[in-house]
């Protein structure tokens, strides 16, 4: 029992700390930029902490580093048409990245700019007024997005805060149930003598 007793502490010591600091990064799309931030599962920001941004190829988009709230912003070069990931590095074992989808990069610059009707079947001044529409339904669309995004953003790191509290319980629980059934085992083994 004494052994399970320190093998259990050795595994409560080494849990604790892991789940605790464990880094998380969220990235929104505004318009053509991404801005976004960094944290700690436990609470708190990485400040000074060293961010890249890049292509699905790997090749550098942008780089900085986060601010006192843990922070980072970057302007999408025009030449990038795929999935970007951006990693946050403490550079104290913690580092963690997020990875955003081309849609989400470029969805309201992918919508048409006028339907697909040929010339000839639509009268010459139906054109600029559907063209005119059609922008205007592109610029709604991505403004509804960013709306969008920028309110699921703080549940979505809530989620994840609770995600890896539930995870650090499960385990908790599981120990203490292993304890409990020893327990019971013991009592049941004293019993019989």
């Amino acid at each position: 029992m004494k052994r399970f007793a320190v093998a259990l502490v050795i595994v409560l010591a080494a849990v604790s700390p892991a789940a605790a600091h464990k880094l998380k990064v969220f990235a929104a799309v505004e318009g053509q930029a991404v801005r976004g931030y960094a944290f700690f599962i436990g609470g708190g920001r990485p400040e000074g902490s060293a961010w890249v941004a890049k292509d699905a190829a790997g090749a550098r988009i942008a780089d900085g580093t986060t601010d006192a709230q843990g922070r980072f912003a970057f302007d999408l070069p025009a030449a990038v048409s795929g999935d970007v990931t951006v990693t946050v590095d403490t550079h104290e074992a913690h580092i963690a990245s997020v990875r955003l989808a081309a849609a989400r990069l470029r969805g309201a610059a992918a919508a048409p700019a006028a339907p697909g009707t040929p010339a000839s079947a639509a009268p010459a001044a139906a054109a600029p007024a559907a063209a005119g529409a059609a922008r205007d339904d592109a610029q709604l669309a991505a403004l509804v997005s960013a709306a969008v995004q920028r309110e699921v953003e703080p549940l979505l790191e809530r989620i994840e805060v609770m995600d890896a509290r539930l995870r650090f319980t499960d385990i908790l629980s599981g120990l203490f149930l292993i304890i409990g059934l020893a327990g019971i085992g013991l009592w049941a083994r004293g019993r019989r003598r």
